[in-house]
């Protein structure tokens, strides 16, 4: 991820209900979608007593995180898919960035990180709420020069196998980021790869033949919860921080998918180690809070040549999924906060 575009464009929100987009009838209804949400973060640790493994019991937690960092949302190609270039019509300027591994990017990823981002901002802050937690924007959390340095130069630390197996078949293909203006990429990203094979030579996946499942269940970094719950949480001075992705793929082209939408909480390690211990094994300074994971496999993009409208993005829907993943977060948290003081 060496190279970094910045692109001005004009981008113009439709939000009229589409027949080209699945997303607005898939994600009419946030209580719905509750039901469909995942717990997506390792097994180890969510029932442990002592403060050890890469998850938080929330027993153990005193209270609900008040201060929250909303400190990355972005788009994830996976690369193994046909780039496409929209066209919009123009109603307001924005700001995106596309990182990406190898080559210069042609799709337009920002500029759905930028729609969804728009779309449901205004809901997750209000969900978050309604859980007492305070979810902060970084125009709020970067209040001064050197949280903003902090933000700006940290990296997301993984063991050495950790980095392999997340990069197992990626092969030579470009992997994508989307995402807009005062965010970075926190990559927390742990997609399969062998979802997004090549098909009849090819560079997209037909669809239906991705399947997706939670990923986080089987994956332990202790350098990456460390790095993000603890050392990032410590920096930026608040207690957890969460970041969104969302997979995107085209089964073919003039279409695209959005394969799955994850909301991820990191924070410091309630437990602490006992007085005059620097260290414990399976112990981190920072834990994987609650990871959540929503499976929408939804067409969002589909072009018809003798409709010029179908070009048009459509984020309609997205709020409804970002709600249900922050009651789904919220919900699993306050229940374990509760039965911890009982």
């Amino acid at each position: 991820m060496k190279n970094l575009f910045l692109i001005l464009i004009a981008v113009s929100f439709t939000y009229a209900l589409s027949a080209q987009s699945e997303l607005p009838e898939y994600a009419a209804s946030a209580d719905k979608l509750v039901k469909k949400v995942k717990l997506d973060m390792p097994l180890e640790g969510r029932k442990y007593k002592n403060g050890t493994g890469f998850s938080l019991n929330p027993k153990l937690l005193p209270e609900m995180p008040k201060k929250v960092a909303l400190v990355s949302f972005y788009s994830f190609d996976p690369g193994l898919t046909k780039i496409q270039n929209w066209t919009t019509s123009n109603s307001m300027y924005k700001t995106y960035h596309t990182k990406v591994t190898k080559s210069s990017a042609k799709g337009s990823s920002g500029e759905l990180a930028v729609g969804f981002y728009l779309q449901s901002v205004e809901e997750m802050v209000s969900g978050f709420k309604d859980f007492g937690m305070d979810l902060l924007l970084p125009e709020q959390f970067l209040d001064s020069p050197a949280k903003q340095a902090a933000y700006d130069n940290f990296k997301v630390e993984r063991a050495k196998f950790n980095e392999w197996l997340a990069n197992l078949g990626s092969g030579s293909h470009d992997v994508i980021y989307g995402y807009m203006d005062g965010f970075k990429v926190i990559d927390v990203v742990n997609e399969p790869y062998a979802n997004y094979t090549k098909t009849g030579g090819q560079l997209y996946t037909k669809r239906g033949n991705v399947s997706d499942a939670q990923v986080w269940v089987m994956d332990k970094c202790g350098k990456m919860v460390a790095s993000i719950g603890g050392d990032l949480c410590e920096k930026l001075e608040v207690d957890a921080v969460v970041v969104v992705y969302f997979t995107i793929y085209s089964p073919k082209s003039g279409k695209v998918m959005l394969q799955n939408v994850n909301m991820h909480m990191f924070g410091p390690n309630p437990t602490k180690l006992p007085e005059g211990k620097t260290k414990k094994f399976n112990y981190f300074k920072g834990k994987f809070y609650v990871g959540t994971r929503l499976n929408t496999e939804t067409l969002i993009w589909n072009v018809k040549k003798k409709d010029p409208s179908s070009n048009d993005l459509n984020f309609n829907g997205f709020e409804n999924v970002m709600k249900a993943m922050t009651v789904r977060m919220g919900t699993y948290l306050q229940e374990g906060i509760a039965k911890g003081k009982k």
